[in-house]
């Protein structure tokens, strides 16, 4: 072979093992290039110093790793676990590390040990927000992603700075007892309480969720669901109204809430203050109404104006929030199950 064509060939092999090192930019796995194929010598010459070897592929931990690694970081409290019933059956009852009341236990064993379980997805999110990471789509989601992986194993992962704490809302439906909202926190148990509004018609759904992202103001747009009667949801058939007061994207007119018919009202309210987003676009926040405690909203938490700052300084990224049509008595405020 002719010189020149071998110092090509020699230099090409060179930039080939320089390409081979992953990018500190890219979460893209390369692959080793497949060796030239050539009958000339130069070909079997070894590779030239600074060869990067192929990084070997770690197998992805197991979800039982991933809750030890949470729970060794302080971000997860809880143990799965059963305990035996007198006829001998095993009842679900997931382990906390300290007693707690009884309807956060209550709501605690609602929920398979699963990636989906709010309180795992809560530790998630925790972890993410106090070790600088976001999601894929660039706000908290209590997923198992690669960046979130890679952080929770590193050496320098960071525990929890945060006491534990939980949102109980309680609806109270039926009853005569006012709409609340209650914060419990680990070592000072209750320690703020205030009156709110639910979601008309049940639009605020009975569950366990957490607060994935945390707004000091920002605007809130949708559509309302005023309640009507049949007679009115057969005559707005075929109309349609704005997705959002001032949209040009445009939905059916009617609907149903709870097996109720409604009109849906557009709206489309900015200086919405103190918002913490906890289910699909619902929020506990401030808004303007003459009264509190019963439901109004459109399927969100609202706060009067001297509650709202207290409670959004009092909670932080991944705190469960439970909504449940319970009543809340003065036993909660001492009743507690280890």
């Amino acid at each position: 072979m002719p010189k020149i064509l071998r110092c090509a060939v020699c230099l090409g092999l060179v930039a080939l093992a320089g390409c081979q090192g992953p990018s500190p930019r890219s979460h893209i796995e390369h692959k080793p290039v497949a060796p030239l194929s050539a009958t000339h010598s130069v070909a079997q010459t070894p590779p030239a110093v600074g060869w990067a070897r192929p990084e070997i592929q770690r197998a992805k931990p197991s979800f039982a790793s991933v809750v030890s690694r949470l729970q060794d970081l302080d971000y997860l409290p809880i143990a799965h676990a059963y305990i035996h019933g007198p006829d001998g059956r095993r009842i679900r009852h997931d382990a906390w590390l300290w007693p707690v009341p009884k309807a956060l236990q209550r709501a605690t064993d609602a929920y398979a040990w699963s990636p989906k379980n709010p309180f795992i997805r809560g530790a998630i999110v925790q972890f993410e927000r106090v070790n600088g990471i976001l999601g894929p789509h660039g706000m908290s989601e209590g997923r198992l992603h690669k960046a979130v992986l890679r952080a929770l194993f590193a050496q320098t992962a960071k525990k929890d700075p945060w006491a534990y704490e939980w949102v109980y809302v309680t609806k109270s439906s039926g009853t005569k007892q006012p709409e609340q909202l209650h914060i419990w926190r680990h070592g000072k148990g209750w320690v703020w309480h205030t009156l709110v509004n639910t979601g008309v018609l049940g639009s605020t759904p009975d569950g366990t969720y957490l607060v994935y992202q945390r707004l000091p103001s920002t605007t809130m747009r949708g559509v309302f669901p005023e309640p009507i009667s049949w007679g009115t949801y057969r005559a707005l058939a075929g109309q349609q109204v704005p997705q959002w007061s001032g949209s040009s994207l445009m939905q059916s007119a009617r609907g149903m809430v709870g097996g109720h018919p409604v009109r849906w009202v557009p709206y489309n309210d900015p200086g919405i203050l103190w918002v913490n987003y906890f289910d699909d676009g619902r929020g506990i926040h401030y808004y303007p109404r003459a009264a509190y405690g019963f439901p109004q909203s459109a399927g969100c938490v609202e706060e009067p104006y001297k509650a709202a700052p207290v409670t959004y300084r009092l909670l932080h990224y991944g705190v469960p929030v439970t909504v449940s049509g319970a009543r809340f008595s003065h036993r909660d405020l001492r009743t507690f199950v280890q």
